[in-house]
Formats: C-alpha cells, sequence, structure tokens
C-alpha cells in the first residue's frame, strides 16, 4: 500500500468488530470502517486523503465516462466527494423509503447482512457510467446494479471502490468484463 494511504491505513486496521443480525438465525461479522457505510467520525485528514486518491485512480483509470453512480448506504458520500473533485455529474441510487416507490425501475439487493430495494432514476440508454462505492464485499450489490443497467441500456464501464474484502472484486471484473480498482484490500 502506498504512503499516501497511511490514514486509510490505520482506519482499516483500527475498524471495530461488531455483529449484525440480518434476522434472528443470520448472523454477520461486520467491520465498522470509518468511510463506510456504518461509520461515524472522520478526522478532514482522512476524508482529504480519501477523496484526493478517488479523483485521482478514477482520472488514471476511467478517461471516458459520463457520470459517476453512488448506491446509498456507503457509496453516494464519496461518489459526491469525488463527483465534485473531478466536475463530473453523478446519480445517487437510493434506499428503499416510501419516497421513491413511484419510480419505475427498483431492484432488490440481498446481502449477507441485509435486504432492502435499490431506486433508479434518471438514467438513459447509452449512457456511460462510473460505478463508486466504499467497500466491495461479496460483489452483490455491484452485481445487482450492473445487471439492471445493462437491461436499461447503459454501458458501465468500471467501479472504483475505496476498500475490497477478500477477492470477489476480481469475479466481478471477470463476470462482467470491466475494470475495478481499489484504493485497498482486506
Amino acid at each position: 500500500m502506498s504512503a499516501s494511504y497511511a490514514r486509510l491505513s490505520e482506519s482499516i486496521s483500527k475498524a471495530k468488530n461488531v455483529r449484525i443480525y440480518k434476522n434472528k438465525d443470520t448472523a454477520y461479522d461486520f467491520k465498522l470502517y470509518p468511510f463506510g457505510e456504518r461509520g461515524t467520525y472522520m478526522d478532514p485528514e482522512l476524508i482529504s486523503e480519501i477523496t484526493d486518491n478517488l479523483a485521482d485512480s478514477v482520472t488514471q483509470q476511467f478517461p471516458a465516462f459520463d457520470y459517476i453512480v453512488s448506491p446509498e448506504p456507503g457509496g453516494h458520500t464519496w461518489g459526491m466527494l469525488a463527483a465534485y473533485k473531478l466536475m463530473k455529474p453523478m446519480n445517487i441510487l437510493r434506499l428503499s423509503t416510501e419516497l421513491y416507490d413511484n419510480y419505475e425501475v427498483c431492484i432488490k439487493r440481498e446481502t449477507a447482512y441485509n435486504e432492502n430495494y435499490i431506486y433508479f432514476e434518471g438514467f438513459k440508454a447509452g449512457d456511460r457510467v462510473l460505478i463508486l462505492d466504499d467497500v466491495i464485499s461479496s460483489g452483490a450489490t455491484i452485481c445487482s446494479i450492473a445487471d439492471q443497467m445493462a437491461d436499461m441500456g447503459v454501458h458501465l464501464v468500471g467501479v472504483q471502490a475505496i476498500l475490497a474484502k477478500g477477492e470477489h472484486y476480481k469475479a466481478l471484473e471477470a463476470d462482467y468484463g470491466i475494470p475495478v480498482r481499489v484504493l485497498s484490500k482486506v
């Protein structure tokens, strides 16, 4: 890992472990990364380090796309910061709520610890998009989004994330024929 990721490395190594129950029979050991979906406090230096390095990675690895797409709950914050830094538009994939019940496109997302729905709005066939997310674990979220985008005729140019847990991101590359880049791996 590069020395420019010193704060990110420290935040990963100090992340607290918690157990999340999907239901009474299914538990998942979850790392509370400060930059992840259930993280809390981050100092401005960590925010800056992650944002700058995401923007640099996107610039180097993904030169041609129309806008960034980021899912709630964890990816949209980083997508927004990177979009601002890169001066690119973004589209936030919202989680299920009564506010979005009238959206035309909705998909079920099931992870090891959660089940919900993701709502799509504002996509057009032929759009070239980059998914930016916080953490890739199993890859289930990215797969469900990529499949829906293909159905809509949206061209996924790649995925950028802060962290990959395990090697699942490599299957995304192979299965979808797209580059998947991460700042760090555990």
